[in-house]
C-alpha cells in the first residue's frame, strides 16, 4: 500500500486520474484547444471589421466600430480557458463564459451595427459563421461532459475534500500550540500559588498570629457559653410584642434595652454599667410576668424559662463573663495593633489577595485547557474520519489501496 504525504497527495491523485481517464482527458483537451482557436478567430474577425471600415465609414461611425471591436475583444480576453487544471468545474465555467459572450456580442451588435452594417456585410457574415462555429463547439463539449465525463466528474469531486484535510491539520496544530501555551502557563500559576501559600504559611506562623488565633478561639468559646444562657429569648420577644401592643403594663421597663438585647445580647450587656442593672431588672420583670402567666406560654416553656432566669441569679457568673469578654476584646485589639505595627497584617492581606486573584486565573486556565483539549480531540476525530472516507473513495476509483500520511509540526 503506497503512503503519500498530504502535501503531495493532490498531485498524486491528479496523475492517477490523468492515467485512468486518459481518453476522456484527451477529448476535452482537443475540445478546449478548438474553442481557444475559435475565440482567437473571432478576435481576428473584429480586426477585419476595422480594416473594412477604414476610409469607407465616417468618423463618428468609425468610433462605434472601434467600440464594437474593442468590446468583443475585451469580452474574449476575460474568458478563462483552462490549460493545465482541466476539470469539470473549469470546463463548465468556460461554457458559461461562452454563453455570456454570445449574449454580450448580441447586445453590442444591436447598439453598434446599425451605424455601419452596410459597409461591413461580408465581415458580419464572417462573424456570424465564427460564432456559430464556436456555438457548435460549445454544444459538443456540453454533450460530452454530460454523457462521457460523469465518472471523471465524480472522481474530481474528491479533490474538493482534500483542502478540508489541510484545514483540520492547521486547526490541530493551532489548538496544540494553544494547549502547550496553556499548560505552561498553568504550571507557572500553580508554582506561583505554591509559593504564595508558603509565604502565607510563614507569616501566619508568627507568634503574634498564633496568639491572635488562640485568643479569638477562646473568645468564640466564651461568647457561645454566654449565649447558651439566654434560652429565654422567645419569652422576651413575646414580652416585647405585648408591651408594644400595650396589652401588658409594667412600670419602669426599658424597652430600648430590651430591643438591643434581643438584637445582640452580648453587645447589649457589654454596654451595660457595672452589675448589669437593666439586664437584671428585665429578668425580674419577665419572671414576674411568667409567674402570673400573662404571656400565655405553654407550661413547659414557662417553667423552663423561669428555671433559666433563676440559674442566672443563683450562679451570678454573667458579670464575670462580660468582664472576661471585654478583656479578650482588649487583648485581641492589642495583638492586632502589634501585627499592624510590624506590617504583618498588610503583608498577609496582600498575599491573600494575590492568592485569590491567582485562584480565579487558575480556574479560567483549567477551563480553557479543558475546552482546548475537547477541540483537539474533536479535530483529531474529524481528521481521522475525513481521511478514511477520502482514502476509501479514492481507492475504489483508482483500484488501489492508498494511505494519506499526515504529519504535524509539533
Amino acid at each position: 500500500m503506497p503512503e503519500i504525504i498530504l502535501e503531495e497527495f493532490e498531485d498524486f491523485y491528479k496523475e492517477q486520474l490523468e492515467s485512468q481517464f486518459s481518453k476522456v482527458k484527451k477529448v476535452v483537451k482537443k475540445q478546449i484547444s478548438e474553442i481557444r482557436d475559435n475565440l482567437l478567430e473571432i478576435k481576428v474577425c473584429t480586426d477585419h471589421f476595422l480594416e473594412a471600415g477604414e476610409g469607407k465609414i465616417e468618423e463618428k461611425s468609425m468610433k462605434s466600430l472601434h467600440f464594437f471591436s474593442d468590446r468583443i475583444k475585451k469580452e474574449i480576453d476575460e474568458i478563462e480557458v483552462p490549460e493545465e487544471d482541466i476539470t469539470y468545474d473549469s470546463m463548465n465555467d468556460l461554457l458559461n463564459s461562452i454563453k455570456r459572450l454570445f449574449t454580450n456580442i448580441n447586445d453590442i451588435a444591436k447598439k453598434s451595427l446599425p451605424k455601419f452594417q452596410k459597409q461591413v456585410q461580408a465581415e458580419i457574415k464572417e462573424l456570424s459563421y465564427k460564432t456559430r462555429k464556436l456555438g457548435n463547439k460549445q454544444k459538443e463539449m456540453d454533450d460530452f461532459l454530460r454523457k462521457k465525463y460523469t465518472d471523471l466528474k465524480d472522481a474530481e469531486y474528491l479533490l474538493k475534500k482534500i483542502p478540508k484535510l489541510f484545514s483540520l491539520k492547521d486547526n490541530i496544530e493551532h489548538v496544540k500550540a494553544d494547549l502547550v501555551s496553556f499548560e505552561k502557563e498553568l504550571e507557572e500559576r500553580k508554582k506561583e500559588q505554591e509559593d504564595l501559600t508558603k509565604m502565607l504559611s510563614t507569616i501566619e506562623k508568627n507568634e503574634l498570629f498564633k496568639e491572635l488565633d488562640k485568643k479569638e478561639e477562646e473568645l468564640s468559646q466564651l461568647r457561645m457559653k454566654v449565649n447558651n444562657q439566654f434560652g429565654f429569648k422567645k419569652a422576651l420577644k413575646k414580652l416585647k410584642f405585648e408591651l408594644e401592643k400595650d396589652t401588658i403594663h409594667i412600670p419602669n421597663v426599658n424597652v430600648y434595652f430590651l430591643k438591643d438585647f434581643l438584637k445582640s445580647p452580648i453587645n447589649a450587656l457589654m454596654k451595660e454599667s457595672r452589675d448589669l442593672p437593666k439586664f437584671q431588672a428585665i429578668l425580674v420583670q419577665l419572671r414576674h410576668v411568667l409567674e402570673e402567666n400573662k404571656l400565655n406560654l405553654k407550661t413547659d416553656v414557662k417553667d423552663k424559662t423561669i428555671q433559666q432566669i433563676n440559674a442566672i441569679f443563683d450562679e451570678k457568673s454573667i458579670q464575670d463573663d462580660i468582664d472576661n469578654l471585654k478583656e479578650y476584646y482588649s487583648e485581641i485589639d492589642g495583638i492586632k495593633k502589634k501585627i499592624e505595627t510590624e506590617g504583618l497584617a498588610v503583608q498577609r492581606e496582600d498575599i491573600k489577595n494575590k492568592i485569590s486573584t491567582n485562584t480565579v486565573k487558575l480556574e479560567h486556565l483549567e477551563h480553557d485547557l479543558d475546552r482546548k483539549n475537547k477541540d483537539y480531540l474533536r479535530h483529531l476525530s474529524s481528521l481521522k474520519t475525513e481521511r478514511e472516507e477520502i482514502q476509501n473513495s479514492i481507492s475504489k476509483i483508482i483500484n488501489q489501496e492508498i494511505k494519506i500520511n499526515i504529519t504535524f509540526s509539533f
